[in-house]
C-alpha cells in the first residue's frame, strides 16, 4: 500500500498541510510585528524610494526646534487642533479614530480648507472612512515639511481633493495588519485579508489613485516602510500638485 491508500486520505493530508503553512506564515508575521524595528531613518532618501525599519510609536523632531531629540514620541491616538484654516492631524491611527474625527468636526465645525497630516498609520478601516469624511467635506490634504504618513495614513491623504507632499515630508507603505494580532484557520485569515485588501482597492479606484500604490505596499513587511518618492507619488496619483 501507498503512503495515502485512498484519495480522502490524500485530500485529507493536502488540507493539513495547507494549515500548518498558514500558522507558520501567521506566526513569522507574528515576530516581525511592528515596535521590534531600530528607530530612525526617516529621513528623505538622498534619490528616490527605499525601504527603512518602521516604528509607528516614533515621530522625527520638529524642524521648526532645532537642537532636540531625532525622534520623538508619537501619538497613540489621533490628535486633531485647527488654526489659520488648516486641521493639523497627528498621532497613530487608533481603532474608532474615525468616529471621533467625524464627532469633532460635527462638535467644532472649523473653518479649515486643507488637512496637515504627521501619522505613522494604524487601523486600515479607520483611515478608509476618514478618507472618505475627508473628501465629502471638500477638504485638501498635504503632509508638510518634517511630518510623515505611514502605513495606512496615506489613505487620509488620497482623501484630499487637492493633494500635495512638502519636500521634507515622508510617505510610506507597507502591508496591513487588519486587525488585532489573532490566530485564525489559515483559510479563514486568507479570506478575510482578500476581502479587507478588495475594500482598500475600492477605496483607492474611488478616490482616483493608480492602484499600483498597492504593489508597493504588499511587496514590504510590515516591520518596513516603503518610502515613496515625489516623482512616484505624482505617477500613481497619490498626489495632485507640488507643495
Amino acid at each position: 500500500m501507498g503512503l495515502f491508500s485512498t484519495p480522502g486520505k490524500a485530500i485529507r493530508a493536502v488540507l493539513v498541510a495547507q494549515v500548518i503553512m498558514g500558522f507558520g506564515i501567521v506566526g513569522l508575521d507574528l515576530m516581525r510585528a511592528p515596535g521590534n524595528a531600530a528607530p530612525g531613518l526617516y529621513a528623505p532618501p538622498a534619490e528616490g524610494p527605499s525601504v527603512r525599519p518602521y516604528r509607528p510609536d516614533l515621530r522625527p523632531s520638529d524642524p521648526a526646534r532645532p537642537g532636540g531629540p531625532a525622534m520623538r514620541p508619537m501619538p497613540e491616538a489621533l490628535e486633531f487642533d485647527a488654526a489659520d484654516g488648516t486641521l493639523q492631524m497627528s498621532g497613530q491611527i487608533a481603532p474608532g479614530d474615525a468616529d471621533r474625527f467625524a464627532e469633532w468636526l460635527e462638535r467644532t465645525r472649523p473653518e479649515v480648507t486643507a488637512v496637515a497630516l504627521d501619522s505613522s498609520g494604524g487601523s486600515v478601516s479607520d483611515a478608509l472612512a476618514i478618507g472618505r469624511t475627508i473628501r465629502a467635506a471638500g477638504y485638501d490634504t498635504t503632509v508638510q515639511d518634517g511630518a510623515v504618513c505611514m502605513s495606512a495614513c496615506p489613505y487620509m491623504l488620497a482623501g484630499g481633493v487637492g493633494r500635495a507632499v512638502a519636500n521634507g515630508g515622508v510617505v510610506g507603505v507597507h502591508q496591513h495588519y487588519f486587525g488585532q494580532n489573532t490566530i485564525l484557520p489559515a483559510f479563514m485569515a486568507v479570506s478575510d485579508l482578500q476581502r479587507a485588501q478588495a475594500g482598500v482597492m475600492d477605496y483607492l479606484v474611488q478616490m482616483g489613485v493608480d492602484l499600483r500604490l498597492m504593489t508597493y505596499a504588499l511587496r514590504t513587511p510590515p516591520a518596513e516602510i516603503y518610502v515613496l518618492g515625489p516623482d512616484l507619488m505624482s505617477e500613481l496619483g497619490l498626489t495632485t500638485t507640488e507643495s
